[in-house]
């Protein structure tokens, strides 16, 4: 099946047919009307008039002629006169008649006198016909110029609005894939001080704006990230030494999963500054051993606060997806649950193409749900977390064309599931 174009020039092209062929009905139709007007009442009023005439003659002298011509004829009865009158004209009362005569149809006048009759037969088919074709010559002259002019007004009108279809498309093709360039606008040609040329110019500025802060939030991510890992190795391994003196210390603890929450961040922060520099590559994986080494690694976390943390494999998922993404993803939810829980239970459910974490923690409201999808937003029971964790993860999803749907009742827990494509 054939798709419809509908492009700017297109959508004018087909404006300017319909408007041509409109025009081209009402000049053909006025014709036709001017003809059928010509044939009603000029045509009657001259038989009336010629009528008059001859009656004027006829006063003068009675042997005046009859009107004879080759659209016109004339008959008289009377008492005095016995003109040869057609059969079809036989018991036709006076005004205006249509006869049918020798395979015509002219029509046929009467018009009385005392006791005299006259009849005029009129061929208006010759005439009819010969005003149609002095008609055609100048409605043939008019649709030429209607013709004409609208395609001289289509070509104006695609000349100036050229310039915005390659806009367009250059755009289109500058929106493609996840790469943020910058759109080449050089061969859009519009004229100068024309609205398609001040558009270019602030697209353009528009775009070296966007694209120097883009450049700037990276260098700043990669920078940050960097800089971040080596005090972070030395809390680490401080709090080990102090772990081993004070191997039941509370306030450790605390500090221990928070340098664990910030390390995490700082490897998420360094990934996402690596994704828009090149693309990562993809592996095969079996998400149910992805997820049973991350429930394995994080249960510590989640019984210093005596929360069960369990996991349930109803299908094995396999996909191609870059590990330490689908592992930033799945660890940012789990650690989540662990920090929003502070009784209960969370549970990993690996299912068909998803993978869903629940916990049993207070939950919160649809207010609260969607402050929480932004930045640097935490929750009010929170004990750890920056404040990254869901914005990250819905970040990292949208980058690897996954889905996140988060759910959430207060007083009954909260739900994150990833759809997993791939």
């Amino acid at each position: 099946m054939t798709r419809r174009r509908s492009g700017v020039q297109h959508r004018l092209a087909r404006v300017y047919l319909f408007q041509a062929g409109l025009i081209s009905l009402a000049t053909v139709l006025g014709v036709m009307i001017t003809a059928l007007i010509t044939e009603h009442l000029l045509v009657e009023r001259a038989l009336k008039l010629e009528a008059e005439h001859f009656w004027e003659l006829y006063d003068q002298d009675s042997s005046s002629a009859r009107p004879n011509t080759r659209h016109l004829l004339g008959y008289l009865r009377g008492p005095e006169h016995h003109d040869p009158v057609p059969e079809a004209f036989q018991g036709l009362g006076p005004g205006f008649h249509r006869v049918t005569l020798f395979e015509r149809e002219p029509i046929v006048y009467i018009e009385q006198r005392g006791d005299k009759t006259l009849y005029l037969e009129f061929d208006e088919e010759r005439v009819f016909a010969l005003a149609l074709a002095f008609g055609i010559a100048p409605l043939s002259v008019v649709l030429l110029v209607i013709y004409l002019l609208t395609y001289l007004g289509w070509r104006k009108s695609r000349q100036l609005v050229s310039p915005l279809v390659r806009l367009a498309d250059a755009l289109r093709k500058t929106s493609g894939g996840d790469r943020l360039d910058r759109p080449d606008l050089s061969r859009i040609g519009a004229e100068r001080d024309s609205e398609v040329a001040v558009l270019v110019s602030a697209l353009e500025n528009y775009a070296d704006r966007l694209l120097e802060f883009v450049e700037r939030e990276r260098r700043f991510t990669r920078d940050a990230s960097h800089e971040l890992r080596t005090p972070l190795a030395v809390i680490r391994a401080n709090l080990e030494l102090l772990s081993a003196r004070l191997p039941d210390s509370p306030p450790l603890r605390r500090i221990e999963d928070t340098a664990g929450d910030m390390e995490a961040l700082t490897e998420t922060l360094l990934m996402l500054a690596r994704m828009e520099d090149h693309r990562i590559p993809s592996e095969r994986l079996v998400v149910n051993d992805l997820v049973m080494n991350l429930v394995e690694r994080l249960e510590p976390l989640a019984a210093r606060k005596q929360v069960r943390l369990a996991c349930r494999q109803d299908a094995v998922v396999e996909l191609d997806a870059p590990e330490i993404l689908l592992t930033i993803v799945l660890t940012n939810l789990i650690r989540n649950a662990i920090n929003y829980t502070d009784s209960g239970s969370i549970e990993v459910v690996v299912a068909d193409r998803s993978v869903t974490v629940s916990d049993t923690g207070p939950g919160m409201d649809p207010e609260s749900l969607e402050r929480l999808m932004k930045p640097f937003e935490r929750g009010e029971s929170s004990e750890g977390g920056h404040g990254l964790g869901l914005a990250i993860v819905q970040r990292l999803c949208e980058r690897s064309g996954w889905q996140l749907d988060v759910a959430s009742r207060p007083g009954q827990g909260t739900r994150a599931r990833v759809v997993l494509e791939g």
